[in-house]
């Protein structure tokens, strides 16, 4: 029983993910999402509560595994600057043009807060990696030293805004990587000691 669950759901998350990117979340409709995935909308409920429900679960399904995939990119042992830098890079990608970085940066702020809230636990490894660096290169020397919850803000509003900046753009796949390593050289340098 439960595989046939986990399958029924994942055919509404993989429904749910191909109509977002084509027609938007705010455009789609738990009932499209239904008629898209060939299940009805009575079955829709028995797994989910709203649409809403329905992202928020996506992305606690996707994005855990799409940021250790990008934290198991960059290499833990160069200096915090460059690692710094390779994952502010990797991060405006996907904001930019990864069809759930846009879900993400265009959604979340009209989701309800509790919603907010369980979306932002799924980024907690992303968070506490981005710490770890900032505070390996204050011991190092690299990195200038300010209080945590300033530097957190900080960093996650300019990776955020090298995604916006990509996103805004007629074609972004075009200029995501010149965006993403102007975003990673202010954002180093900034943070400079």
């Amino acid at each position: 029983m439960k595989r046939n669950a986990d399958a029924t759901r994942n055919q509404l998350f993989d429904a749910a993910s191909r109509l977002f990117r084509e027609y938007g979340y705010a455009e789609t409709s738990h009932a499209d999402i239904s008629a898209e995935s060939g299940i009805g909308r009575t079955t829709f409920y028995e797994h989910f509560s709203s649409k809403e429900d329905l992202l928020v679960q996506l992305v606690q399904r996707d994005l855990p595994e799409f940021i250790d995939e990008i934290l198991a990119e960059i290499q833990p042992d160069l200096p915090p600057d460059t690692r710094l830098r390779e994952l502010t890079v990797r991060f405006v990608e996907f904001v930019g043009v990864d069809h759930l970085g846009l879900i993400l940066h265009t959604e979340v702020p009209r989701l309800s807060p509790d919603a907010q809230r369980a979306i932002a636990g799924s980024h907690q490894a992303l968070s506490t990696e981005v710490m770890e660096i900032y505070r390996s290169g204050v011991t190092d020397g690299v990195f200038v030293e300010m209080p945590g919850r300033v530097v957190g803000r900080l960093i996650q509003e300019t990776m955020m805004a090298g995604g916006r900046a990509v996103m805004d753009l007629p074609e972004p796949k075009q200029y995501v990587h010149e965006i993403a390593d102007a975003t990673a050289t202010f954002l180093v340098n900034g943070l400079r000691s």
